[in-house]
């Protein structure tokens, strides 16, 4: 299995509640198929409320290649199914803390541009947290040393 892929039947759970706050509505992105409304990503990228402990699944990380994997499942804006993205710990946590570095950032949209998605289209790689060039702009503060 391809380790970034177009997965159109997760559409039929686009708008399930978050699984942290509840709140219902949107399609939110989901980990392990745990849904996470922007505002529980933010505060879990924090470190605030329950650490989440997951265990990887057998698999290789769409940016480096490494076995072990977290299944990031996302919803484009304005894309026809949502996109599934295989990433070890290491670029999970740093996708979710916005802070991937130039090279990595590049991969992901490369690899997301082969299944005509731009980064854009990815809340958290967005314009807004990322620069043409890749450099995080509003990178979340490492704050347990991951």
């Amino acid at each position: 299995m391809d380790s970034l892929r177009v997965v159109p039947g997760a559409s039929a759970s686009a708008l399930a509640p978050c699984s942290q706050c509840e709140a219902a509505g949107c399609q939110w992105d989901q980990v392990m198929g745990r849904p996470f409304c922007p505002d529980c990503e933010e505060a879990l990228a924090l470190g605030q409320g329950p650490p989440l402990v997951l265990r990887t699944r057998p698999g290789r990380c769409a940016v480096c290649d490494r076995q072990g994997t977290v299944p990031f499942l996302t919803f484009p804006l304005h894309a026809a199914a949502p996109v599934e993205i295989d990433l070890c710990g290491h670029h999970f946590r740093a996708l979710l803390g916005r802070r991937l570095t130039p090279d990595a950032f590049h991969q992901l949209a490369r690899r997301l541009r082969a299944v005509e998605v731009r980064p854009d289209q990815v809340f958290l790689l967005h314009e807004v947290f990322y620069d043409v060039q890749g450099r995080a702009l509003q990178p979340v503060l490492d704050l347990g040393g991951q």
